[in-house]
């Protein structure tokens, strides 16, 4: 037996017995550690994780499940919400009082699975199911007599960290921007390519370059002008975190942004309040941000300020020729703002801890994208004012009870246009949410 043999055997069975009684999975630091110290090659490494992972499905009952020797770790979560909702939306008119306001009342559920896999080299990858296709809402509502409900893929991508500075994603994937629900729906997977650059500063405080390229919708090439370009979405921004006050617990957020899209169509968007058209004609200049301070009301509480604004350079061009709104009656709506406070005691995560947030939006004809702006406020609906409030409390570590209401009015009255035809609307949901 080679020397060379003798000591990577060796080797192996020091690092099975600094092993004994954990999971394959878990020993993978010690088997970095060992590469980094040159006791080890990447190649021997390698052969090392499958002798421990063929020793624990040989001799453990949890062993039955047998991961590859190129994962480090592998989460499963998730999370399955009922909810009771109450809705009120009252259509406008062309002229006269509003005299119909429609009613509904809904019962509903969501189930969503998440696989997040960390794997060598600083590669991941990542999927997560649902229960509705729709890219705003996972909901379903019970329905059809008993019926069962269809699950779909809600993410799936890749992603690779070669440093400490740089994060690149490809595929469906959890939203890489600073942003609010003014303009970007939580429950929205943003598809196509995002890239990360962060710059670590002095303290804790830090700068971010975040730029995604979303394909919105594939199309095929054959037909001639912007119908036969696939819809791109680009969006890119600048996001610097402060920290500040006693122990640096206390922060700032400023993140402004430019986001544009291609010339091009979108035909099969199903949100709640989906546009299916053309792309042009949307440049918007963006601005959020946030100031926090932690341990105002004592240890593990917190207040926030926070913001959200997008203004459409095109706003004319979108309403009046995009839109089909006529300029002599109706502004542009070129404007998008919200302003809102927060409170909580934890992180949400501890029985008995608990949020609140409260703010005032005003969203412009012309300056979201309503196929990816929040369908829990006026139903997805443009040129609409008013405020949204939340709360949530943690009944157990696992389970919380949540609240979500919204109150809406017209910005400007009599407009009757489809992604605009709510003269007021009002909505409540009561949610009990179990996590895993």
């Amino acid at each position: 037996m080679s020397k060379h043999l003798f000591k990577r055997l060796a080797l192996i069975g020091s690092a099975l017995l600094l092993a004994a009684g954990l999971r394959a999975q878990d020993s993978g630091p010690l088997i970095d550690l060992l590469v980094k110290k040159g006791m080890l090659t990447d190649q021997e490494a390698e052969q090392v994780r499958a002798e421990l992972v063929k020793d624990f499905a040989a001799n453990s009952a949890a062993g039955k499940l047998n991961l590859s020797s190129a994962i480090s770790e592998f989460k499963i979560s998730g999370d399955l919400r009922m909810r009771h909702q109450i809705e009120t939306q009252a259509p406008a008119v062309a002229s006269g009082p509003v005299l119909v306001t429609n009613e509904r009342v809904r019962e509903r559920f969501r189930f969503r699975l998440n696989g997040d896999v960390a794997l060598q080299k600083g590669w991941t990858a990542g999927f997560a199911l649902e229960t509705g296709q729709a890219a705003d809402s996972g909901n379903q509502t019970f329905a059809a007599a008993n019926d069962d409900y269809s699950i779909y893929l809600a993410r799936a991508y890749i992603g690779w960290q070669p440093n400490r500075n740089w994060a690149l994603v490809f595929g469906k994937q959890k939203n890489p921007l600073y942003t609010t629900d003014l303009r970007w729906d939580a429950d929205i997977n943003p598809q196509g390519v995002s890239e990360i650059y962060k710059y670590f500063l002095s303290g804790k405080d830090t700068f971010e370059i975040r730029a995604l390229q979303d394909i919105m919708e594939d199309r095929t090439e054959k037909t001639a002008g912007p119908g036969g370009r696939d819809a791109w979405l680009f969006e890119q921004q600048a996001v610097y975190t402060h920290w500040f006050g006693p122990s640096n617990l206390n922060s700032i957020v400023l993140a402004p942004g430019y986001a544009a899209y291609n010339q091009s169509g979108i035909d099969a968007a199903t949100n709640e309040n989906a546009f299916n058209g053309s792309t042009r004609a949307q440049n918007y200049l963006t601005f959020g941000g946030e100031v926090n301070w932690a341990n105002v009301a004592g240890a593990g509480s917190a207040f926030k300020l926070y913001w959200d604004s997008s203004y459409n350079l095109l706003a004319g061009t979108r309403a009046y020729k995009v839109y089909g709104v006529d300029s002599t009656k109706w502004s542009k709506g070129a404007e998008a703002w919200l302003a809102g406070i927060g409170y909580s005691q934890g992180t949400g995560k501890v029985q008995g801890d608990y949020s609140l947030k409260l703010d005032y939006r005003r969203i412009g004809l012309a300056a979201v994208d309503p196929n990816t702006s929040d369908s829990d406020f006026a139903f997805g609906k443009l040129c609409q004012q008013g405020w949204k409030f939340s709360s949530s409390y943690n009944l157990t570590d696992f389970c919380n009870l949540n609240l979500t209401y919204f109150y809406t009015t017209a910005m400007q009255k009599n407009l009757t246009y489809t992604l605009a035809n709510i003269d007021h609307s009002q909505l409540l949901q009561i949610d009990l949410v179990a996590k895993f």
